[in-house]
Formats: structure tokens, sequence, C-alpha cells
């Protein structure tokens, strides 16, 4: 958590403050702000430190690969169920478990969620027995989660359940005199960046925040041949040269090109968004007709329109139909 601002000198203290308590912590923030580096350091300096920090990302699993994963499951309990795997819940039993993009989860999920912390105990899928817990739950999202709850998206007493204490992330353009430090952590002492460079970062806004600062040093670095960053070595997404929508299309494999990029951040929930409505544009609205588009087989247009779904990309196709 680097940083000397007053925004990041607040958030220190409140880490701290949420470490010396056992409630459920709800960390709000922008994608790429750091969600999850508070969530460790909030472990960190908690009593349970010696034992396990588990992280997953709710948003990049199916529903019912979700509940495999984080209750476990008996051999048996469904296809290719061919032993008895215990899930993250018991993975990181007397310690911490942070579920990232905790919004992207069904309400038969949430409803799951609910009765294990209530319960304080989990029961793996087709097993009868239960086995008790004793954890930490940090829960992350960058989605508005008191709308959501009052359009019936999320349980609102789910919300009550991971929100005891709320933790939000400043993005980085609210923490500008921090890009220095932050930079100079980046580079590791692998190169040196001149103050124009330095200023040329501290007068862009950072949509992506920290993530993407880290992105335009790295790719600094890798196109310089010497040791120093000049501001002309410094290329911000807005100088970047932009390519035609039919260029930005064209992908070998939606789940490999699209989902798991998505899934691994190196994507935004904008982009996404942006590439629906260009397959909707060229499909004239037909959400079916984007498969062979984007290289999607026919048997996966159900688990294609609810990953969409699950994300918050669904786009209303009726006003492609009328162009």
């Amino acid at each position: 958590m680097i940083g000397k601002s007053e925004q990041m000198q607040n958030l220190r203290e409140k880490v701290k403050a949420a470490a010396r308590v056992s409630g459920a912590v709800l960390i709000t923030g922008e994608s790429g702000s750091g969600k999850e580096l508070v969530a460790k350091a909030i472990h960190e300096h908690s009593d349970r430190s010696r034992a396990k920090f588990v992280a997953v990302d709710c948003g990049a699993l199916p529903d019912d690969l979700i509940e495999s994963e984080l209750f476990g499951h008996r051999r048996g309990a469904f296809t290719n169920a061919v032993a008895d795997k215990p899930g993250l819940f018991e993975e990181a039993n007397g310690g911490t478990l942070f579920l990232d993009e905790i919004a992207n989860t069904s309400r038969r999920f949430q409803a799951k969620l609910l009765r294990v912390l209530q319960d304080k105990q989990v029961r793996r899928l087709g097993d009868t027995a239960t086995r008790k817990l004793d954890i930490r739950i940090i829960s992350a999202t960058n989605c508005e989660l008191v709308t959501m709850v009052r359009r019936g998206e999320f349980r609102e007493d789910l919300y009550y359940r991971l929100n005891v204490f709320p933790i939000h992330v400043p993005p980085l353009r609210r923490r500008i005199e921090d890009v220095p430090l932050l930079v100079d952590h980046l580079l590791r002492a692998r190169k040196r960046i001149s103050e124009n460079a330095v200023v040329k970062l501290m007068g862009y806004s950072f949509p992506g925040n920290i993530r993407e600062l880290e992105n335009i040093v790295e790719a600094a670095v890798c196109m310089v041949s010497g040791t120093m960053i000049h501001a002309d070595d410094i290329t911000l997404p807005n100088e970047a040269p932009t390519r035609q929508p039919e260029d930005e299309i064209i992908m070998d494999n939606f789940w490999d090109s699209v989902a798991r990029p998505f899934a691994e951040r190196l994507i935004t929930r904008t982009h996404m968004e942006r590439l629906v409505r260009q397959g909707l544009q060229r499909t004239r609205g037909s959400y079916r007709k984007m498969l062979p588009l984007f290289r999607i087989p026919d048997t996966d247009y159900k688990r294609f329109m609810d990953f969409l779904r699950r994300h918050h990309c669904i786009v209303d196709f009726r006003e492609y139909r009328r162009k």
C-alpha cells in the first residue's frame, strides 16, 4: 500500500482498525484500484496472519463451478466429480477468505453463501455431513451493492452480513500525488524516469487506476533500450493509434480471447460491452448470430448469455434491430 497522500493515510488507518476486529469486511472501489492488496493487508495485520489467505474471483467462475470451488464436493456429486474435494472455505479455515467481485454471483449462490455465514459451517456438494468453520470473510466489488439490493439483484440480508466493516479504496486520480512513489516501486531500479515523464503521468486521469499505471510503466520499460525513460517514451491510451471496429471484433475464440483476459483483469467491462455492441451492430441485434462471429460453438449459447448477464454486459438488442 504505497502512497503518502491523505487518502492513503486514512486507508491505512482503516486497514489497521479492520484487522483488530473479527467482523466481515466489504471493500469497494473501482477496478484496478488495489482492493485485493487492501484485503491482504488486513489479513497480514490480523491475528489470523499465520493462517492462509485464500482469494477467489467470483466473477470468473460459472455458478455451478463456484459452488464446487467454495463448498467442495463428494465423489459422484456431479459429472466428473471422481474424488472428494475440499472447498476453499475449508482451505481458508482459521484464516481469511477473500471473495472478489461478489456482485457477480447469482441469487441462488448468494442464498447458499448466506447460510454458510449464518451457521459458520459448510456442507460439501453431495454430502450430508457439515464441517465447522473459523474464518474471516473479506469481500470486494466495484459495483454499487446498495443499488443492486434496491433492484433485487443482490440479497439485502447478505449485503448486511458482508458489510459489517466497510472500506472504500480511492481511485488513483483522487491521489495523483502518489504516482511518483508508485512509479519508483514499479520500476524496481530497472530504469530511471525523467521528471517530465512523471509530470506527464500525473496529468493523466487513469480510469484503470494502478493496474493501468503498471501496464503503462511496463510498456515503457520494454520499449526503452537505454536506462532513462523520457516523456516521449510514455504512451498514454488516448495517444495510442485507434483500430477500426472490424479489426477489434476478429478473435480466435471468445472464451480464450475475451472471457479469459477479462477474468484475469487484462480487459475491462467497458471493453467487453463495446465488443458486444459491435457484435449486435454486425448482426442487427441478434445475440445468437454473434456466435459464429465470436467463434463460439452453437452449444455454448446459454453459457455465453449467462456470462454476459453475470458480468452486466447485456445490451438492449432492440436499438440495433431498428437500424
